[in-house]
């Protein structure tokens, strides 16, 4: 069984939606239909997110291995000060979704200034060469 097919099996089971599972991650449904039909998998954040979301066990979401459901633990609402777990654990998983995807935007912004920055130093280095040979070349 597949990543994919494995996550719509718990999302069956919990008779969430792609569009469900989207809201509660802040991601798009288009995202998740990619998880669901094998395009792409969620970097390592995103997929611990997404298993604590569903209430699986990480490591069976992506090989198969291991404890299908995360072990429980008894807490009790009282204790906690919140009304809703459920709606406190929405909340946090759409603030570090939020997080990781800020994140991995501006490690993508660093990364084409990197690119750029490389390209530059190519371009000048193929000038300075030139440059060199000419002057090698009246000596």
């Amino acid at each position: 069984m597949s990543f994919s097919e494995r996550l719509q099996e718990v999302m069956n089971e919990k008779g969430y939606t792609k569009y469900r599972v989207a809201k509660a991650l802040n991601m798009s449904a288009t995202t998740i239909s990619n998880y669901l039909n094998n395009k792409t998998k969620p970097d390592t954040t995103k997929l611990e997110v997404l298993s604590h979301l569903l209430g699986v066990n990480r490591n069976w979401l992506v090989s198969g291995e291991g404890e299908k459901y995360r072990k429980v633990v008894a807490v009790d609402d009282d204790s906690l000060g919140v009304d809703s777990v459920g709606e406190d654990d929405s909340i946090m998983t759409r603030h570090l979704v939020a997080i990781v995807d800020k994140q991995a935007s501006s490690l993508k912004a660093k990364d084409e200034q990197m690119t750029m920055l490389l390209a530059t130093n190519e371009l000048l280095l193929r000038k300075f060469a030139s440059l060199l040979e000419k002057l090698l070349e009246k000596f």
